[in-house]
């Protein structure tokens, strides 16, 4: 797979070359496409486009006009990941607003841009300084002082899409439910974090990170981060089609719980003895065996105050919003018809990572790329 780049008007300077180059490098290592593709960074716009098009001879057109910021990496990770779509999976040309390549695209150059950073340190801060200085000149041009919400929303989480209908898991929950529970409290969630991360300045950090290091944080942005970060997790945990628990991950449940009977048995005696409202996890400890915990509130076991945790890879939402508008008070019932609607492939493939690799964002970033 070769990559063509062409500078045509845009005025971009060598650093900006240089920094360009790095980011397609990680691209083409994270995403990778299984053709040639050529890449025009731009100094006017091409017919309609606003800040990124693609053609169907595998040409990217990302405007740039003088300039190499953060908003212009993620279009390029956007139109990247629109090419994936088409190509490698196949897939139709979706709307330009709205649709599923459009959000997925959308969430995916999110996460690459928090991975380049990450990987390249020394790229960040000259990121937000180019952003910080394109601002302020929209702000001496316009005589509006922009700077404190752009630079806000470049650092806010995200809201992860529902893979699926509301009423596609009629046999576990009802389609009135799942609405409210992602569109009421799962989106709070995520608000009220977004909220109390902005009181103070605690990085750019992504959920997991925030999750993992819980602990230096004040006890609103624990409850909210948990609260997005498990019901992120929770919704590709469960799939409209009836699945089968199978090869490896089978094996290791068999080999801790003495069989895929026993374990499920452990998991639902975990799951009513909780009392209140919480989760019940399936959890990959340090030593790589597999354990059933339960944790209060939103906490998860991957926080660095849960004692004895681990990496969860399935999760049952124990709160009453979750399911007492359908079950009311028979919450054992809930959780026996859980096992319908597990997605044992997504809970397999966090199981397989999380044996062969040390967890970490490309694990997020390999995972988003399954439901691509």
């Amino acid at each position: 797979m070769k990559v063509r780049i062409r500078h045509i008007g845009c005025g971009m300077n060598e650093p900006d070359k240089q920094l360009a180059k790095d980011f397609i490098k990680f691209l083409q290592k994270h995403i990778k496409l299984h053709h040639n593709v050529t890449i025009n960074f731009l100094g006017k716009k091409q017919k309609d486009m606003t800040t990124g098009s693609r053609t169907d001879d595998s040409v990217l057109n990302i405007l740039v006009k003088g300039r190499m910021n953060r908003d212009i990496l993620r279009t390029l990770a956007h139109e990247w990941t629109h090419e994936y779509q088409r190509v490698n999976l196949g897939r139709e040309q979706g709307p330009d607003i709205g649709g599923k390549n459009e959000d997925e695209a959308n969430a995916m150059a999110g996460r690459l841009m928090k991975m380049f950073e990450k990987e390249k340190p020394q790229e960040k801060d000259k990121l937000y300084e180019k952003a910080e200085k394109l601002v302020s000149l929209i702000n001496e041009n316009n005589n509006i002082n922009y700077n404190t919400e752009l630079l806000t929303e470049m650092k806010k989480i995200g809201i992860e899409n529902l893979p699926y209908a509301y009423s596609a898991l009629k046999r576990f929950i009802d389609e009135k439910t799942m609405n409210i529970h992602y569109n009421k409290h799962y989106k709070g969630y995520v608000d009220k974090l977004n909220k109390a991360l902005s009181k103070k300045d605690f990085g750019d950090l992504d959920l997991e990170e925030i999750i993992r290091s819980i602990g230096r944080f004040p006890k609103d942005i624990r409850n909210n981060a948990g609260g997005a970060f498990n019901h992120a997790m929770f919704w590709k945990m469960l799939s409209p089609t009836k699945q089968e628990c199978k090869g490896e991950l089978l094996k290791q449940i068999k080999k801790d719980f003495g069989s895929y009977k026993d374990f499920k048995n452990k998991f639902e005696m975990m799951s009513k003895k909780r009392f209140g409202s919480g989760w019940v996890w399936l959890v990959i400890t340090k030593r790589g065996t597999l354990k059933v915990m339960s944790t209060p509130n939103q906490d998860n076991p991957l926080m660095n105050v849960i004692n004895r945790g681990g990496y969860p890879i399935l999760g049952l939402d124990l709160w009453e919003h979750a399911y007492y508008l359908k079950y009311q008070n028979k919450r054992d019932e809930y959780i026996k018809n859980f096992w319908d609607v597990v997605n044992w492939e997504f809970v397999d493939k966090l199981y397989q990572m999380k044996k062969k690799t040390k967890l970490n964002e490309s694990l997020v970033l390999s995972m988003l790329k399954t439901t691509l």
